[in-house]
C-alpha cells in the first residue's frame, strides 16, 4: 500500500493530497495487468466506472482503429467519461505489458473536485477536448513551441564593420543568407538584404560603402532558452525580421528569421503590419486591417496559445495607431507640445481579444488650461480614434477614450489628479481613472509617461488606501458556482442561460492580479506578468498564483476558441458561451476553476479583514 501511495504522491492530480485522504485512495486502488495489445476498456459508448493511472507500461486510446493518445507512468485515464457520466469516446489497450491502478468513482470524484485539482484539470483539458472530439493523433511540436536555439540552421555570417557591401553581398550570396552580422566589439550590429536594397541601391551609395554606414546596431537579440513564440512576438513589437540568437555566455549561435519560426500561415502577421506601415492614406490601412480577423484564425489553427495571440493582436492596434497618428499630423498638423498616445484597458495589458474596445488616453508635456493645445489634441485624438473604428479597433463604449477631456490631460494634470485619486479613490472616477497610471502602453511620444505618472502612485502617502479600494473592487465579481444542465449557476443565486466568460472568468483574475502586482510593485503589466511578480514577492500565496494562472490559461483558452468559431462563421464576436456548446470536461473544468478562484478571493477577503457578500 505504500508503495501506491509513494506512486500516487509523484504526481497529479495526487500530488496535492494529505497524508489521510492519499492512504485512503491507495487502500482503494485495485492492480490489474494487462499483457501487451490486450484490451482494457473495449467499447467506446461504455461509461467509465473506474478512473485509470498507469503504473507500468503504456496504454493506447483509439477511435475508430486511429491512434488517438498514448497514455505513459503516471498518466491517468476514463475520468471525463467517470465525471460527466457520458461514454468514454474511446477504446483503449495495452501498447505493452501494462500495470494499471483501478481507482472507484466514489474514490477519485472528491480528489477531481478539490480546488487543487484545478491545475490538473485545466492542463488536461484542451488535450481532453479535443480527444473526445474525434480529432486524430496531435501534431508534432511546431516551431513556435519551441525553444529558439534549437531552430538554427547554420552558423551566423559575421563580417567586421570597414568590410565592403558589395565584398558583404557576395558573402551572402555564397552562403544563402539574407543578412549579415557586423562585429562592433562590444556589441553586434546587423545589416539585411532589405538595408542593401533601400540604404544603398536605392540611395545611389557605392560599392565600397562600408557596413557601418547601413548596419542596423545595437541589433535586437534574443537568448537560445526563448520560445519561439516569444520570438515572434518580439519581433513584431520591434518591427523586424530578422532575429540573432545568443547563448548564455552571450556568444551568436545564429541568425533566425520569420520563415525559422513559423509555417507560411503564421506569417501573416508580418504581412499584415507591412501592408500598414506602407499603406499610402487611412483607407489604405483600413483595407489591410481588414484581414486581421483572418489572420486570428490562421494563428490559431497554427496552434499558437491564446497569449501569443493577443500580444499579435494588440501589436497591429499599435502599428494602425501609429500610422494613423502620421496621417492626422499630415492632415490636421501636428499639436503644439510634444505627446503621448496610451494604449489602457486590455490593450495596455497586451490583452486584447478579438472582441476587445480600445482603451486609450494621452499625456503632453505643457500647460493643461491653455484651450488651444486642449482644441488641437482633442481634434486630432477625435480623427484617429474615428479611423481605428473603421479599421475594426472599437473605442471604449464608456468613454475611456482620448478625446474624452478626463482621459485627455497635460503631465502635470495627470500627476495632480492621480495623487488626489490615490487618496481619495472614490472621488470623481478615481479607481477609473487611475487605470490609465497603473495599466497603459505608450503607442506613439515619449516612452517614459507611462513609468513617470506611475511614480506618482508609488510615492503617494495615500497609496494605501487605494490598494485597499483596489482590493474590494477585485472581491466584487465573484464566479459563478457551476451549472445546472443549461444554466449558469451564480452565488448570488441569480440563473443565466450564458456564460459571460470575460466578466465572470477573466475580469475578477485580472482585478486581483492587478492588485497584488501593485502591491508588489510593478505597475503596467499584463495579468501573467503581475501574477509572477506576485508570487517571487510573495503578495499572493503560491497556491493561490498557481491556480489562478491556471484558470486564466483555462478561461482565456476557451474565450479564443469560442471567438475564433464566431470569426469563422462570419459573426461579430462576444464573452457569451452557451453551457450547451460546452463539452462534458469543459464544464467540469469550469466547475472547478471557477471554485478555486472563489476560495482564493475568500483568502484575501480574510487576509485582509474584508466580509464578501
Amino acid at each position: 500500500m505504500h508503495d501506491i501511495a509513494e506512486f500516487l504522491r509523484s504526481h497529479p492530480p495526487f500530488d496535492g493530497l494529505d497524508e489521510e485522504a492519499l492512504a485512503s485512495v491507495a487502500a482503494s486502488a485495485e492492480i490489474e495487468f494487462y499483457a501487451a495489445r490486450s484490451p482494457i476498456l473495449d467499447s467506446a459508448e461504455a461509461v467509465a466506472a473506474f478512473a485509470y493511472v498507469v503504473r507500468r507500461g503504456s496504454v493506447e486510446l483509439m477511435v475508430d482503429g486511429h491512434l488517438l493518445d498514448l497514455m505513459e507512468e503516471g498518466e491517468m485515464f476514463g475520468f471525463v467519461s467517470l465525471l460527466s457520466e457520458g461514454p468514454l469516446g474511446f477504446v483503449a489497450r495495452a501498447g505493452e505489458d501494462t500495470l494499471v491502478y483501478r481507482i472507484p468513482a466514489d474514490v477519485i470524484r472528491p480528489v477531481l473536485e478539490q480546488p487543487a485539482s484545478v491545475r490538473f484539470m485545466v492542463q488536461r483539458m484542451d488535450k481532453r477536448v479535443h480527444l473526445l472530439a474525434g480529432l486524430e493523433s496531435e501534431p508534432p511540436l511546431s516551431a513556435a513551441g519551441r525553444p529558439v536555439g534549437e531552430l538554427i540552421r547554420a552558423p551566423a555570417l559575421v563580417c567586421p564593420p570597414a568590410t565592403s557591401v558589395q565584398e558583404a553581398a557576395m558573402r551572402m550570396a555564397e552562403a544563402g543568407a539574407t543578412c549579415v552580422m557586423v562585429d562592433i566589439g562590444d556589441g553586434l550590429g546587423i545589416v539585411t538584404d532589405r538595408d542593401i536594397r533601400t540604404r544603398v541601391v536605392a540611395a545611389g551609395a557605392g560599392p565600397d560603402t562600408p557596413l557601418s554606414d547601413v548596419m542596423t546596431a545595437p541589433a535586437w537579440t534574443v537568448s537560445a532558452d526563448r520560445m519561439a513564440t516569444e520570438a515572434l512576438l518580439e519581433m513584431l513589437d520591434h518591427g523586424i525580421r530578422h532575429l540573432p540568437v545568443l547563448s548564455a555566455g552571450r556568444r551568436l549561435l545564429g541568425v533566425l528569421d520569420d520563415v525559422d519560426l513559423m509555417a507560411n500561415e503564421r506569417r501573416a502577421p508580418f504581412h499584415l503590419r507591412s501592408s500598414i506601415a506602407h499603406s499610402a492614406d487611412a483607407k489604405e490601412v483600413a483595407e489591410a486591417t481588414a484581414e486581421l480577423p483572418d489572420t486570428v484564425v490562421a494563428l490559431y489553427d497554427a496552434g499558437l496559445p491564446p497569449a501569443a495571440i493577443c500580444r499579435t493582436i494588440a501589436s497591429i492596434h499599435d502599428t494602425v495607431t501609429r500610422r494613423l497618428i502620421e496621417f492626422a499630423h499630415g492632415e490636421l498638423g501636428r499639436p503644439p507640445v510634444p505627446y503621448t498616445w496610451l494604449a489602457t484597458g486590455s490593450f495596455g495589458r497586451f490583452e486584447p481579444f478579438p472582441s476587445s474596445d480600445a482603451d486609450s488616453a494621452i499625456a503632453w508635456d505643457g500647460p493643461d488650461d491653455d484651450p488651444d493645445v486642449r482644441r488641437a489634441i482633442v481634434a486630432l485624438a477625435e480623427h484617429v480614434l474615428e479611423r481605428l473604428e473603421a479599421c475594426g479597433f472599437r473605442p471604449d463604449t464608456k468613454g475611456a477614450v482620448a478625446s474624452n477631456p478626463l482621459f485627455a490631460r497635460s503631465i502635470e494634470d495627470w500627476e495632480r489628479a492621480a495623487g488626489s485619486w490615490v487618496e481619495q479613490p472614490d472621488r470623481n472616477r478615481g479607481l477609473l481613472l487611475l487605470s490609465v497610471v497603473v495599466e497603459s502602453d505608450p503607442v506613439w511620444g515619449a516612452t517614459a509617461v507611462a513609468d513617470h505618472l506611475f511614480n506618482v502612485f508609488a510615492r503617494t502617502s495615500g497609496r494605501e488606501r487605494m490598494l485597499t479600494r483596489l482590493a474590494a473592487a477585485a472581491l466584487l465579481e465573484r464566479p459563478p458556482t457551476g451549472f445546472l444542465r443549461n444554466v449558469v449557476l451564480h452565488s448570488s443565486g441569480e440563473r443565466k442561460g450564458v456564460l459571460d466568460i470575460k466578466r465572470h472568468g477573466l475580469v475578477p483574475i485580472q482585478a486581483l492580479a492587478r492588485w497584488s502586482g501593485l502591491v508588489a510593485g510593478v505597475s503596467a503589466a499584463s495579468t501573467r506578468a503581475r501574477l509572477r511578480a506576485s508570487l517571487e514577492a510573495g503578495t499572493l500565496k503560491p497556491d493561490d498564483v498557481a491556480i489562478l494562472r491556471g484558470a486564466f490559461e483555462l478561461f482565456s483558452a476557451l474565450r479564443m476558441e469560442h471567438q475564433v468559431g464566431q470569426l469563422r462563421a462570419g459573426e461579430d464576436p462576444d464573452d457569451l458561451i452557451e453551457p450547451k456548446s460546452l463539452a462534458p470536461l469543459t464544464r467540469t473544468s469550469l466547475k472547478e476553476a471557477f471554485r478555486a478562484v472563489a476560495r482564493v478571493q475568500r483568502g484575501v477577503a480574510l487576509e485582509l479583514g474584508f466580509k464578501l457578500r
